[in-house]
């Protein structure tokens, strides 16, 4: 299936377009305008799956409106030192759509993100920007637990079906 957006409107569309493993250009990508990896995706292509970014790595993954199917994974950015600024993706079908966790930092701007269990996830990590995003018809929109700083701006969150912001509290 594709995901075209415009605007705020979604359109559904059969694709026959060929599918690579997000994994995989993820891992083949060099470095770039500052970092570690540097990955841009080109909108005729559908990727798939998970996407675990390096530990200790300062990694961007510029969408320019490419639909990433999880297939129930996620992009997680994990670990001190770990950095992600992920841009300009429509994400379907995630577990945690984007995980920003356990020590690291991350940008998350100008997605769309539908149809996951969590759009957007930080979950002790050291600070987490969530701005400009379109998250609806997931089960949470955004999720954040007490530990973590968390800066939530300009976005649309909508019709998430067990809460459109959710605070966790540990213990």
């Amino acid at each position: 299936m594709r995901y075209v957006v415009f605007g705020v409107a979604l359109v559904l569309c059969v694709s026959t377009a060929w599918a690579v493993k997000l994994q995989d250009v993820y891992d083949q990508a060099g470095p770039g305008e500052g970092y570690d990896k540097l990955v841009v995706l080109d909108p005729n292509v559908t990727y798939t799956g998970r996407c675990d970014v390096l530990e200790g790595k300062k990694s961007c993954i510029r969408g320019n409106g490419a639909l990433i199917d999880l297939q129930f994974g996620q992009v997680v950015a994990s670990g001190t030192g770990t950095e992600l600024l992920i841009t300009g993706c429509c994400l379907v079908e995630g577990n945690a759509a984007i995980a920003i966790q356990n020590g690291a930092t991350g940008i998350v701007d100008g997605n769309t993100i539908c149809k996951s269990g969590k759009g957007v996830q930080a979950w002790q990590s050291l600070s987490c920007t969530i701005k400009n995003n379109i998250l609806y018809d997931n089960d949470y929109g955004i999720a954040r637990e007490e530990n973590t700083s968390t800066t939530i701006l300009y976005n649309d969150v909508d019709s998430n079906s067990l809460g459109n912001y959710v605070y966790w509290c540990p213990g």
